[in-house]
């Protein structure tokens, strides 16, 4: 069971990625522009680790997206 203060941050934090995927701040010209949407954030309880679940509209090239999307890390 999730915290209170778990789910805050997991919102904010989806929030913040949801900003710069619409933004496009980081633009790779080998990838295929879709819509993208980040459905989940759950955080560890100390907040340090956040897994985000996300989906492409209509679920193709999720596993190309996912390759370029751990490539461009901050």
């Amino acid at each position: 069971m999730d915290t209170q203060r778990q789910i805050r941050f997991g919102e904010l934090i989806r929030s913040i990625i949801s900003d710069c995927l619409l933004k496009e701040d980081f633009y790779v010209d080998n990838f295929d522009p879709t819509s993208i949407t980040v459905s989940f954030v759950r955080m560890s309880k100390d907040l340090k680790i956040a897994n985000v679940y996300f989906m492409p509209l209509g679920g193709k090239n999720k596993n190309n997206i996912l390759q370029n999307l751990n490539e461009n890390k901050y």
